[in-house]
């Protein structure tokens, strides 16, 4: 106690001179010292001094699940509804990009959560990276792998996904004039034939957030074989493609959905 004591009575001292201490106040909050939050704030510093992020203390501390310190700002009066330089909120820091150990969950019941924002989906898959085929022609392939139905596949995965493991933060909309934002997903299957082996196989998925069909994008990002255990297969059959494609599928439906659900959710709070 007595060393706290000094901490704040240097701290103190300091700002008597003159001394910038909202950077202290945002590392104060960032690691839930509460004692040494109110001292700052009771000496001057700014309620919503940011960081080269754009970071104000309340963002930081939800962030980082201090949830004490989120009381403390949010009962000293500060900005639920400010973003960052990225157009996070303190909800959505929290959510979507937890740091530590602290209680996010609860950091989260402090702060009001934004409106449900709506997504569509337009999943397709292309014939681009299969190769060839030790079986077949290239276009056998591609008839072969069409008849695996991978897009609805895809979309019964994610769908399912959302309910149960995404905590459906996003509803999910059938037509994209209804949506906030789009949500396109192409599968890229590979199959290439290696002489004595067979089709070596595998799986990328690139995720694209746009506001609107044709509009900009604002995530774009490829889900494929460096995943741990998504390494590339041998097929030494068509009838194989089947069960080494479709379980690769699933493993993705988690971090598409986050990503997207991120930028769905900074797009909507911004606007």
């Amino acid at each position: 106690m007595r060393f706290l004591a000094a901490v704040l009575l240097s701290a103190s001292a300091l700002l008597g001179q003159g001394q910038d201490f909202n950077g202290d106040l945002l590392q104060a909050a960032l690691r839930g010292r509460n004692d040494q939050v109110k001292a700052f704030l009771d000496d001057g510093a700014d309620l919503e001094a940011v960081d080269r992020n754009g970071r104000t203390p309340l963002m930081l501390a939800a962030q980082h699940g201090q949830v004490a310190t989120v009381e403390l700002l949010l009962g000293r009066g500060a900005n639920a509804a400010a973003r960052d330089h990225e157009g996070a909120t303190a909800y959505v820091l929290a959510l979507f990009s937890p740091e530590g150990h602290g209680n996010h969950e609860a950091a989260l019941k402090l702060l009001p959560r934004p409106p449900r924002p709506k997504m569509a989906l337009d999943v397709k898959w292309s014939p681009i990276k299969l190769v060839s085929s030790c079986f077949v022609t290239r276009e056998e392939v591609a008839r072969v792998v069409d008849g695996l139905h991978l897009p609805e596949q895809f979309l019964r995965v994610f769908g399912a996904y959302v309910q149960a493991s995404g905590r459906n933060l996003v509803e999910l909309v059938g037509e994209p004039a209804d949506a906030d934002a789009l949500l396109r997903v192409e599968l890229e299957p590979a199959s290439a034939c290696v002489a004595q082996s067979g089709d070596n196989l595998s799986l990328s998925i690139e995720a694209r957030v746009l506001r609107e069909p044709g509009g900009e994008t604002l995530f774009q990002k490829v889900f494929g074989s460096g995943l741990k255990g998504l390494h590339a297969q041998t097929a030494n059959n068509l009838e194989q493609y089947g069960p080494i494609f479709e379980p690769w599928i699933k493993p993705h439906a988690g971090p598409i959905y986050w990503a997207a659900a991120g930028e769905v959710y900074r797009l909507t709070i911004a606007r």
